[in-house]
């Protein structure tokens, strides 16, 4: 992570406007942490989603996902249907579980995601980054998602 990160024995300190940044399908990642740096017990980031986006239906082999909304309204979903999430809400996601989240409205959304241990999450995100700019090629992200340990269900 290319930041102005401060690292100390026990703290690890990111300025605000110092993550890396990733495409991911439409959103921006705001990489504050990954898991190299903590050792590898989690990844968090800052996602924007722009309105009318998110990923298809998936699942993590081995990461869960924390998602807290700081602004908009996001909806998850798993196969026992949809959740509307506003600020202060907060959502756990099970690894091996199936969900998808997506930007229902015409505003922007913004979460902060938690993903443990997120050593696959991470590898993932980077790889969707390195590899798809513009159209989204099906076969190649759940080629990508596949060597991660994740699964496009839908």
């Amino acid at each position: 992570m290319e930041t102005d990160m401060k690292q100390q024995r026990d703290t690890i300190f990111v300025p605000a406007g110092s993550a890396e940044l990733l495409s991911i399908l439409g959103m921006t990642h705001h990489t504050m942490i990954t898991p190299d740096e903590t050792d590898g017990q989690f990844t968090a980031l800052v996602v924007d989603i722009p309105p009318e986006c998110g990923p298809p239906m998936h699942s993590h082999a081995t990461d869960s996902e924390f998602f807290y909304v700081l602004d908009g309204t996001l909806t998850l979903s798993d196969p026992d249907g949809d959740i509307e999430a506003g600020p202060g809400d907060f959502c756990f996601l099970r690894a091996g579980g199936s969900h998808a989240f997506r930007n229902a409205t015409d505003r922007p959304v913004r979460a902060l995601v938690v993903v443990t241990p997120g050593g696959d999450a991470h590898r993932f995100f980077k790889s969707v980054d390195e590899t798809i700019r513009h159209e989204v090629d099906m076969p190649l992200l759940a080629e990508l998602a596949d060597r991660s340990g994740i699964a496009l269900t839908s």
